[in-house]
């Protein structure tokens, strides 16, 4: 897993398993979640992957 991402909220980590994408996020409250996708050759898909998880957490933190 490596650092792919940052934030002022979050802090998010690319891993490639078999054939999948994992992007793990970790926000600043120390909460935890992952994303996954099917890896295509044609597409990176890690950074929409990353920017779906921000806005999912966006959207919770705007909601709380």
């Amino acid at each position: 897993m490596i650092l792919f991402a940052e934030t002022p909220e979050l802090v998010a980590y690319k891993e490639v398993i078999g054939e999948t994408v994992v992007v793990t996020f970790e926000s600043m409250h120390s909460e935890t979640f992952s994303i996954t996708a099917q890896v295509r050759s044609d597409l990176d898909i890690a950074d929409s992957l990353f920017m779906t998880g921000w806005q999912q957490y966006m959207n919770e933190e705007n909601v709380s």
